[in-house]
């Protein structure tokens, strides 16, 4: 599976804008930042929108085991996250479609970032923006933990956030990118035409900026 790379200026949420921002300032000319550089924004609310990673090998393939998850990080997943595999969480569909999204963080050691459309049980339209940033542990030059943060909102105003991930019987729509601190900006009709990398069968349309 591929993915085209993206300026960051793609990012909408602007909680995920500050916390991309944060992680580029602290990689400074380094590979990677390492964990330790990483404090949420207690003022800003960062810590209940972010799940926490370490990565790790579980039957000769790739995880990541959840140190700490936020409240709303849970209520998405409806799962008490931390000591447990994040794909162990999700049902086998969402499992499957995420986790060669968070593999490509690693490989590519470059943020994440993907929209997808779900709907809660009173089947109101919910979009969920997820970022995932890799850090370093002792070692810059390899990844060690990968930082999720998801954000879920609704055109419809209010929704039910319990098991939105985990209630489908297929997988959304997942549009996908790297995001590339090289690259320029690019204009805004070029920023949408990034949004092409369908990972399942489905039609999104690009969410406005926020």
């Amino acid at each position: 599976m591929s993915f085209q790379k993206a300026h960051s200026s793609i990012v909408r949420s602007i909680r995920q804008v500050s916390l991309l921002r944060d992680w580029q300032l602290t990689r400074g000319d380094r590979a990677l930042p390492s964990i330790v550089d990483f404090t949420p924004d207690e003022r800003a609310g960062d810590a209940a929108d972010i799940v926490m990673t370490e990565i790790s090998v579980v039957d000769d393939r790739q995880a990541y085991l959840c140190r700490s998850a936020g409240e709303r990080v849970e209520q998405l997943f409806n799962e008490k996250m931390p000591g447990r595999l994040v794909h162990d969480c999700l049902d086998a569909p969402m499992a499957n479609v995420g986790r060669p999204i968070w593999d490509a963080s690693v490989r590519h050691m470059l943020p994440i970032y993907c929209i997808a459309p779900f709907s809660d049980p009173n089947d109101c339209p919910v979009t969920v923006e997820q970022l995932l940033l890799p850090y370093s542990g002792s070692n810059d030059a390899r990844p060690a933990f990968v930082l999720g943060a998801l954000h879920a909102w609704s055109t419809e105003g209010r929704f039910d956030a319990r098991g939105l991930l985990r209630n489908v019987s297929k997988a959304p729509v997942h549009w996908t990118v790297i995001i590339d601190p090289a690259l320029k900006r690019s204009s805004a009709a070029e920023e949408n035409a990034e949004w092409d990398d369908v990972i399942i069968d489905g039609a999104l349309s690009p969410t406005p900026a926020r």
